[in-house]
């Protein structure tokens, strides 16, 4: 099997398996944006508990580290990576690490030019800290004042 194909249907089990730990759960990365050669998993998610999610996962899975908004797994050989997020931040979150690079770095610039602050989080106002935006994606586009782009055109 090839590597590409096998990643990709990986990160498909891995979802599958994973779902019943969470409330919410979306293949992120590479392979969200239609990348046909990605080399490894990310994936977004909201627990239901983490630990209960994490407990599973290391009967499947060697752990390479972890912090409190992300965990990092080795699955047959590929890297997965575990990004946990909550309601108000999933737009956000899923942009982040569904966009190339240079997209994210760009719709920063865009943000700080608007008086905002985009991260992982959400969309901020820059002085009063107050959530702009950041439940989806197009919300964000919105605020921001873009058009609307899907993962695999950005």
């Amino acid at each position: 099997m090839k590597r590409s194909s096998h990643v990709l249907a990986l990160a498909k089990r891995i979802v599958k398996q994973l779902k019943p730990f969470c409330r919410r759960i979306e293949i992120a990365g590479s392979i969200r944006r239609k990348n046909p050669n990605p080399g490894d998993i990310d994936i977004v998610l909201i627990p239901k508990s983490r630990g209960e999610l994490e407990e599973f996962m290391s009967k499947k899975a060697k752990f390479l580290q972890g912090g409190e908004h992300e965990s990092t797994w080795r699955v047959e050989r590929i890297k997965v990576e575990l990004y946990y997020t909550k309601s108000e931040e999933w737009g956000a979150t899923l942009l982040a690490y569904s966009s190339k690079k240079g997209v994210g770095i760009g719709l920063r610039i865009i943000a700080r030019l608007k008086g905002f602050k985009l991260s992982s989080h959400g969309l901020f106002n820059r002085k009063t800290g107050k959530r702009i935006a950041g439940k989806t994606e197009r919300e964000i586009y919105r605020a921001l004042g873009r058009k609307w782009k899907p993962a695999e055109k950005r």
